[in-house]
């Protein structure tokens, strides 16, 4: 018997489990790192050889060493020996090798500390000077939304380091119980949500004596400390406004700590920081995505030049070495391109697909995905990624919908014919901020949609407004407003299917969700009940004054200022106006989207006398993680579908 899909996508943890991620070239380019089957390996480039290093878990490279962070401790592996050196310092919060691959820092109980590899002469260099003060460690804002994973950076030369002094201690505290269990103490979590105060952030430059000299900017205009590059003699770092509208790129003296202004930049709505920038490339010229309003594009700018054509969206950098910068960058927005600038512009990879990769002295590792496959190669040898396939056929079709060519999937049962009943919809996109859900290759969230297909429905997932891919222009058009573009690309694309396929029964329409699209769905049904019949909103954020400070300012502005952009993009002035079947599901764990958010806005459904249901998940995050949660949902959420819309089992 086969096995079922809900079953098997939780089983293989949502199609992941043997399939190779995080790959990347380590410090030296002569080994390519990539994650698979729970486990940290290593591919000789000369040999072709692979070595498992350890279990997955963040690490740093120096000169063929690999410094690797698990939940135990911390390891030291040589990796042309393969000789590993456990470290006697118990768990740390964060751990980095220098770059002469002699000493580790790490931060542990908010101190930082350092440690020569074979575990020899630890010494501290700063502790804490206040209850809510940590070294080394980032704070909420900087690990969940502005992709920086690090408070600490090595000096080229490793003789000193660059570290963030994080005080919290004006940061709004909150505490997370768990209600199966009321004899067990809440957690205590710092949380700055939208209007709040933020953790103060500031940056000293750390001797190995201990011997400190602090780093000066305008901390009260730009509190923000994005991200930190630190690869010439001077570290490069860029700073943002609280508007977000600023950012500062610096450059500090590591004898004095003062700063320079390397170069600014604004934008009437936010600017990006994107991902591998700023940054120096080997020539020291400067190296930054910025966006081109002239021509609605992100362009690499290396030095004062944008070295790359208009309409060519430049999104992330993935190796800046000798050999050039390696950048990944769209055309299509269903597709990712890796390219390569060395003084000239070249695409790496020709197939059509969502590409990735990268370039080092000697050394190119290539990750091609397509709708048929997924190659993954490093300098033409095979690294094999052995994910389990899905029991059910992809059978998708990607088109661009109406005049705006929203991109679309589509999926219908491969059972229905013409002249059988028409089909019920389900509508199942992301179309937030950050993500690009409609790619061309396989996803495995495809999976899921093709079997709620399978059961009856034509689903339909699209990239609407304020997604990334197209362009600043196209992400920034849902600012002030987090519900109308986004709701409107919906029923837009929603009508251009229908018309396309002319076997959908628009009178009975769902939307499920999760994160901002569980938000949209809540939204949909609420504002816009004629068009969607039914909404499954998880981990839907109900009051956006509730949520991050960093993310939901970028959009919405700040709360006192803005606030009728926060109760336009919010659900709970509106419960009074759900007319259709809604289903709010919720982990009570989760500190991303707290379960506040949905436990008010079932309280406020029910304060209105309006029937909606709810399931809350004890213990579980923003991303469910256990088994049995992950593929019963599926088949609860189908359960409602059916009985909200009005499908029969015999319709499948």
């Amino acid at each position: 018997m086969i096995e079922d899909l809900p079953r098997q996508y939780a089983r293989t943890r949502r199609f992941s489990a043997g399939a190779v991620t995080g790959l990347t070239i380590d410090s030296t380019g002569r080994y390519a790192l990539f994650n698979r089957q729970d486990s940290l390996w290593a591919m000789d480039a000369d040999r072709g050889r692979e070595q498992r290093i350890g279990s997955s878990a963040a690490y740093n490279t120096a000169r063929a060493h690999l410094c690797l962070q698990t939940a135990e401790g911390v390891a030291v592996t040589n990796l042309e020996t393969g000789q590993r050196i456990d470290l006697p310092i118990g768990a740390v919060d964060a751990a980095r090798l220098d770059p002469t691959a002699t000493v580790v820092a790490f931060a542990q109980a908010g101190a930082l500390e350092v440690v020569g590899i074979d575990g020899s002469n630890r010494r501290t260099l700063v502790t804490p000077d206040g209850d809510a003060v940590t070294w080394g460690v980032p704070e909420f804002a900087a690990s969940l939304s502005m992709e920086r994973e690090s408070a600490f950076w090595w000096s080229p030369g490793g003789d000193r380091l660059l570290v963030a002094r994080v005080d919290e201690s004006r940061v709004e505290l909150r505490h997370l119980a768990d209600p199966t269990r009321p004899d067990a103490p809440p957690r205590m979590i710092r949380y700055p949500r939208a209007g709040t105060h933020n953790a103060e952030v500031t940056l000293s430059l750390i001797a190995l004596d201990g011997s400190r000299v602090e780093v000066a900017w305008d901390n009260a205009e730009f509190e923000y400390l994005v991200q930190v590059n630190w690869t010439t003699d001077k570290p490069l770092f860029a700073v943002q406004s609280r508007d977000q509208r600023r950012v500062h790129l610096l450059e500090a003296d590591p004898a004095t700590g003062e700063t320079a202004l390397v170069r600014e930049v604004t934008d009437e709505h936010w600017v990006d920081v994107r991902p591998g920038t700023p940054a120096r490339a080997s020539d020291g010229r400067l190296v930054w995505i910025e966006r081109d309003v002239d021509t609605d594009t992100n362009r690499l700018l290396v030095g004062t030049e944008f070295v790359t054509p208009p309409g060519l969206q430049v999104a992330e950098i993935r190796s800046n070495t000798a050999a050039g910068i390696a950048f990944l960058a769209q055309t299509e927005p269903t597709e990712t391109q890796l390219y390569l600038y060395d003084g000239e512009l070249r695409q790496l990879i020709e197939e059509a697909g969502v590409n990735d990769g990268f370039v080092a002295d000697g050394t190119v590792a290539l990750d091609r995905r397509t709708m048929t496959g997924r190659r993954i190669t490093f300098n033409g040898r095979s690294i094999e990624s052995r994910p389990e396939r899905p029991h059910l056929d992809l059978d998708v079709e990607l088109i661009s919908a109406g005049p705006d060519e929203l991109r679309t999937a589509v999926f219908r049962p491969s059972w229905h014919r013409p002249g059988m009943p028409n089909l019920p919809v389900l509508l199942s996109p992301y179309a937030g901020p950050g993500f690009q859900l409609v790619m061309a290759y396989p996803a495995p969230y495809y999976a899921v949609s093709r079997w709620f297909a399978e059961q009856g429905f034509v689903v339909i997932s699209t990239d609407g407004r304020g997604t990334p891919g197209r362009g600043p222009a196209y992400e920034r058009a849902t600012h002030g407003d987090s519900v109308n573009p986004a709701v409107e690309d919906q029923v837009a694309a929603l009508k251009y299917v229908a018309e396309r396929y002319g076997d959908l029964d628009l009178d009975r329409v769902a939307m499920r969700g999760w994160s901002y699209s569980g938000f949209l769905a809540a939204a949909a049904v609420i504002h816009r009940p004629e068009v969607f019949h039914a909404g499954i909103a998880g981990a839907a954020v109900s009051d956006q004054r509730q949520y991050d400070s960093y993310w939901k300012e970028r959009f919405l502005g700040h709360p006192d200022e803005q606030p009728e952009a926060y109760r336009r993009s919010s659900l709970l002035p509106y419960a009074t106006e759900l007319a259709r079947p809604l289903l709010i599901v919720q982990g009570l764990a989760d500190t991303n989207v707290w379960s506040s958010h949905a436990l008010r806005l079932s309280g406020a459904l029910s304060a209105a006398g309006k029937q909606h249901e709810l399931i809350v998940f004890p213990g579980e995050g923003h991303r469910i993680s256990d088994e049995d949660t992950i593929a019963n949902l599926l088949h609860l959420e189908l359960d409602f579908l059916r009985r909200s819309l009005g499908v029969s089992r015999g319709e499948e």
